[in-house]
């Protein structure tokens, strides 16, 4: 359950949807030009809009991030790898990549800030599956080791669902990450029921795009 201290793990991940985007938001309609690569493998705010059923989310910024965002350094070590961070992605990814979309609400958390609905997505390319797969153990223990502190700002659910994929959920939260091939897959979604549903298809799509 989110407590009055809770808000901060949760306005950190839409902070990250709202800065961390693929589309330039000056480029003419009509130059969208086919993502290749890396690029490819993200879901577009078009698609993200049909799934998540909201058509109030946008895109901020000019470019996807090449770099995942450093963490919280007020969180304790370990948690600072929940939603998307520097330590969500094991060290010796060749390409990183990531998009956040935002909305509009006008729920208030228990400390009286307004809360951002938001879907972000992040993909790091590794030299190999093995490297991708330890990426994702790494990552899993960090988290769990972040829910033994109990820690009032962390108080989420985690579970690894399957072989290859890692779970977060939370009132109101959930985020998902998977390791397929040489990639390792980070989707968040706050604030938009059903979070997990929502989650859940970005990351099918997502993983049905790696090769």
């Amino acid at each position: 359950m989110l407590g009055a201290a809770r808000p901060a793990l949760v306005a950190c991940c839409a902070v990250f949807a709202i800065s961390a985007c693929s589309h330039d938001s000056t480029a003419k309609p009509n130059a969208t030009p086919q993502a290749t690569g890396i690029d490819a493998l993200i879901v577009s705010v078009e698609d993200v809009r049909r799934i998540a059923d909201y058509d109030e989310l946008t895109t901020h910024g000019h470019e996807a991030m090449r770099n995942p965002p450093p963490g919280d350094l007020n969180a304790p070590g370990p948690c600072r790898a929940a939603g998307t961070s520097d330590l969500t992605f094991a060290p010796g990814w060749n390409e990183f990549r990531s998009a956040g979309y935002s909305g509009v609400t006008d729920d208030i958390d228990p400390g009286g800030r307004a809360l951002v609905d938001s879907v972000s997505q992040a993909v790091a390319i590794y030299p190999n599956e093995r490297a991708a797969r330890s990426a994702l153990d790494q990552l899993l223990s960090s988290l769990q080791a972040c829910v033994a502190l109990h820690d009032p700002n962390y108080d989420f659910t985690v579970d690894k669902s399957d072989a290859t994929t890692v779970r977060i959920t939370d009132q109101g939260w959930s985020h998902f990450y998977r390791a397929k091939n040489a990639v390792l897959i980070s989707v968040g979604v706050v604030g938009i029921e059903p979070t997990e549903r929502v989650a859940s298809v970005v990351l099918q799509v997502v993983t049905d795009r790696v090769k």
